[in-house]
């Protein structure tokens, strides 16, 4: 088994590299099964009916393979995790976004919207508007909060 300096294992890597290319081959044999090519038409790219995969960190010392969908706004993470001493791929999470679009407001650091909204009006009202040499837009003073 091959070891990272630090002591880690890069079996994980290995593994997510393996289905990687697995996923990316089984997306090409079933683009170039679902039908025949005419003749001025190119032949499509590997993945490219929307599906993406890549890998990125969940934890500290944890990697995960994410797939997204775009054509369902669907994505969803696999990590692989040991049980009984054995690696096994599990799914940990999934989600649409068709429905975020919709929000206007959740989870948000100020300002919110309706704030900034606020303000813009406001030097809409008084005719300032940002430019080069005033990007606030304040007519030099500081705007009020």
């Amino acid at each position: 088994m091959m070891r990272e300096p630090g002591g880690r294992s890069q079996t994980v890597f290995w593994l997510i590299a393996v289905l990687l290319a697995f996923i990316a081959g089984g997306l090409w044999r079933a683009d170039r099964a679902a039908a025949p090519l005419a003749l001025a038409q190119a032949p499509p790219m590997a993945g490219a009916r929307g599906v993406y995969a890549f890998t990125g960190q969940i934890g500290r010392n944890r990697y995960g393979l994410f797939m997204l969908d775009i054509e369902q706004g669907t994505v969803w993470c696999y990590a692989i995790e040991t049980i009984e001493g054995v690696p096994k791929l599990r799914l940990i999470a999934a989600r649409t976004w068709i429905y975020d679009r919709y929000l206007r407001d959740y989870n948000s650091a100020p300002p919110d919207f309706r704030t900034v909204r606020d303000l813009v009006a406001r030097q809409r009202e008084q005719g300032t508007q940002p430019t080069k040499e005033n990007p606030a837009g304040t007519g030099g003073q500081p705007p009020s909060p």
